[in-house]
């Protein structure tokens, strides 16, 4: 089965099927021929629910999701995700990509869809003339950064290796060079995406520049095969961690937010409440303690860094490891875990963080019913991440001073249900101070487009319709307006 590649300037129209009034319900044998011609052709393989390997196939990064889709595709080429769409539009099936598998609570059902797992598109070319990174679909920006620093730059990753490009930008990308350069979706310079009935065009400024403004933060349309994204000059890195004891996060955090309005873009910064669990493999100092943190990273010399968090340092803190730092720390620097985990995190924007904010933050994380929240964050918005910042993209910055997550992972004393109740409480006691907008990346469950993108979610519409007019396509917080 040949893979058709839109020339410059094709009619979208000609790319799509006709829309159908409703999705047709398959009997297990129509169902099963149809896989079976699709495996005849894949590089990669089909997983069903019979397969010895169905439950490492569907599982999410977190382990707590159930995914339970019509079968699996593990792609290993752009002519298999082809391939994958034009039988899942021959057949009314949806699609779900998913690379690492984060972020797989806001795709709902998947009942009648084939989830498509893209990993193995794992490939990263550096074109460090024109800066820029080509990155297939399963890259992650661990596979970026392990690519891009040895020439000096980086990407507009977030604080985990582990997370997806692709999945990331297309939700925004809020990362620790965001106040100085913005979200990761206003670096996609162009993408291969492939359509529902097998078709893959290019998307960019001159070719489908409606695609590509919707795939710039907006969720997109179709299955992004391939991304080139922008890269950036890094010539001096600082940063590192201030740490102090848990019961000093009043007056840490209260500094640190009244600091914020006086920061430039250099600086990015997130305030931190962790518990570490009492585990051999962490260093004493840490180990089953809690703490406050503040973290950052300064795109700068040390004596920059240094004149910026004065005023923290002015409280004693008990480790400072904030020094001069290769690109590599981009990864380390917050400490997130490498493996899956089953577990409960949500987030919130917050339009302002005062006083009585920070004080209803901790009196939550105090209570007994908040107990399994081990991480409680406050990042630093503004600079280049203010909404309206950015360029043509369906969204082009965050409407808010600071967004705050917490994680609870589930444990055999506390279910993933309970863990979600906590974050639930932890994130109610801010509801003065959050503002309408919220930012994709940090909500785990479906919420209306609108709250995410604003007005852009009514071009988003019409672009959708014309590239997947029939939904086959499922993303992210797609229900709903």
């Amino acid at each position: 089965m040949s893979v058709s590649t839109a020339a410059p300037g094709a009619s979208p129209a000609a790319l799509t099927t006709a829309p159908r009034a409703h999705r047709a319900t398959l009997t297990g044998a129509t169902l099963d021929a149809g896989l079976d011609d699709l495996a005849a052709l894949l590089d990669g393989e089909v997983v069903r629910p019979t397969d010895p390997d169905w439950d490492a196939a569907r599982a999410a990064w977190q382990l707590g999701v159930d995914q339970r889709p019509a079968a699996v595709v593990l792609a290993r080429s752009e002519s298999d995700i082809a391939r994958t769409m034009r039988l899942a539009a021959r057949m009314d099936l949806r699609v779900a990509p998913q690379g690492t598998g984060h972020g797989a609570v806001a795709l709902g059902d998947l009942a009648d869809a084939i989830l498509l797992r893209t990993g193995a598109l794992s490939y990263v070319v550096i074109d460090p003339e024109q800066r820029t990174a080509t990155v297939g679909a399963g890259a992650t920006w661990g596979d970026v950064l392990d690519a891009s620093a040895p020439h000096g730059l980086a990407g507009l990753s977030g604080s985990s290796r582990t997370v997806g490009v692709v999945g990331y930008c297309l939700g925004g990308g809020l990362g620790w060079l965001g106040r100085l350069h913005g979200l990761g979706a206003g670096s996609i310079v162009s993408a291969r995406v492939a359509l529902p009935g097998g078709a893959v065009v290019v998307a960019s400024p001159s070719e489908q520049a409606d695609l590509w403004w919707a795939l710039r933060g907006g969720g997109g349309t179709g299955v992004v095969t391939e991304f080139t994204v922008r890269l950036y000059d890094v010539p001096r890195l600082t940063a590192g961690s201030l740490w102090w004891p848990r019961e000093r996060a009043g007056e840490v955090l209260k500094a640190w937010a009244r600091l914020l309005p006086t920061l430039p873009r250099e600086i990015t910064s997130t305030a931190r409440v962790l518990r570490f669990p009492d585990l051999e493999e962490l260093p004493p100092a840490i180990r089953g303690g809690s703490f406050v943190l503040v973290q950052a990273a300064v795109v700068g010399s040390a004596e920059l860094a240094d004149r910026l968090l004065a005023p923290l340092r002015a409280l004693d803190p008990v480790m400072d490891d904030v020094a001069p730092a290769g690109l590599e720390v981009l990864g380390a620097l917050a400490m997130d875990p490498p493996d899956p985990s089953a577990g409960a995190a949500e987030g919130v924007v917050l339009s302002s963080l005062d006083d009585a904010a920070v004080d209803a933050w901790l009196d939550a994380l105090d209570s007994p019913q908040c107990a399994g929240v081990v991480a409680a964050d406050l990042r630093h918005l503004g600079g280049a991440l203010a909404l309206g910042e950015g360029d043509d993209a369906a969204l082009t910055g965050i409407d808010g001073e600071v967004a705050a997550v917490a994680i609870a992972p589930a444990t055999p004393i506390a279910s993933l249900e309970q863990a979600a109740a906590m974050v639930d409480l932890a994130l109610a006691a801010l509801g003065p101070w959050v503002g309408d907008h919220q930012y994709a990346n940090f909500v785990e469950r479906p919420v209306a487009e609108r709250a995410l993108v604003g007005v852009a979610v009514d071009r988003l519409d019409t672009v959708r319709m014309t590239y997947d007019p029939d939904g086959t396509v499922l993303r992210r917080h797609g229900a709903g307006r």
